[in-house]
Order: structure tokens, then C-alpha cells, then sequence
């Protein structure tokens, strides 16, 4: 079974685009709907894999950008599905810059996706460049959207 599921990335600080809000307080959304996963239904400790899909605006109608990962398989429990820890590293490349990420994951099993996760901001592009933080990764449970990303940012 193939899982497409939807995230919700919220980005606040003061790096956010000409066309945004310039404050420490300003918040942006996208959804991103994945279209890319290539683990296989058992990854293997010291394999890797890729995951990711086109950023849309809140609304999920006009497309902003595209965001992957990049996860290194670092642990396989013995559970049928096997749970899976991962280390990823993420970019979401918007139209002002992309954003870096990284942090680790636990997937229930790779068709279940993620639970919940924080990630650290290393920095990125353009609006970015400068950008340090964190960001929460954390389920939701709408049927529409499976993560909620929040990304608080400073200008490092």
C-alpha cells in the first residue's frame, strides 16, 4: 500500500519573504503532499532512502515550492512491521530560498509514516541563509493532513 499523506509546515520568525510579514511573530503555512517514497517495506540498518513532493499554499490549491529528505536507516526493531529509526535531512526550496533541516525518526513501519519529531534548522538559502532554530513534526489527525510542522526560526 502506497501512503501519500499531507503535512502542514509553518514557518515563524523574522526570515520570512519580501512578500510576508516581517516580524518575529509572522507565521507562514504549506502543505506538502508526498509523491516520492522509495523505502522498501523492509529497510535495512545502513540503508537510506528518499521521501518527499510539492509544497502548496494553506489552502492545498496553488503549489510554493517542493520539499525532500534524505534518511539513513539507523535502527530496525524485530516488530512485525518492523518500527524503523531514521536520521534525515530535509530542504524545502521556496520561492525566497530553502530551508535546512535535520533530526531523527521513528517510523512505525514505512507505510505508516513518521510520529512525532523534532528537527533542528541548520540554514538554508536566499531568506534563509541565516536561519537557526527548531521545528516540531507532529501528527495530525485529520484525514487530510498527516504532519504538522511548526519551525520557529532566529536569525543565527
Amino acid at each position: 500500500m502506497q501512503v501519500r499523506p499531507w503535512l502542514v509546515l509553518a514557518l515563524a520568525g523574522g526570515l520570512l519573504g519580501a512578500d510576508h510579514v516581517r516580524t518575529d511573530e509572522a507565521t507562514v503555512e504549506v502543505v506538502a503532499k508526498r509523491g516520492l517514497m522509495s523505502a522498501p517495506a523492509a529497510p535495512a540498518v545502513g540503508g537510506g532512502f528518499v521521501s518527499g513532493g510539492d509544497l502548496f499554499a494553506a489552502d492545498g490549491t496553488t503549489r510554493v515550492g517542493e520539499g525532500h529528505s534524505h534518511c539513513g536507516v539507523v535502527k530496525v526493531t524485530v516488530d512485525v512491521p518492523p518500527a524503523v529509526t531514521t536520521h534525515c535531512t530535509s530542504t524545502f526550496r521556496l520561492a525566497d530560498g530553502e530551508l535546512h533541516l535535520s533530526g531523527m525518526r521513528t517510523y512505525k513501519s514505512i507505510a505508516a509514516g513518521f510520529g512525532d519529531a523534532t528537527m533542528a534548522i541548520t540554514g538554508g538559502t536566499g531568506a534563509y541563509a541565516n536561519a537557526r532554530g527548531e521545528g516540531k513534526a507532529v501528527r495530525s489527525d485529520s484525514a487530510d493532513v498527516a504532519y504538522e510542522f511548526t519551525f520557529t526560526i532566529t536569525d543565527g
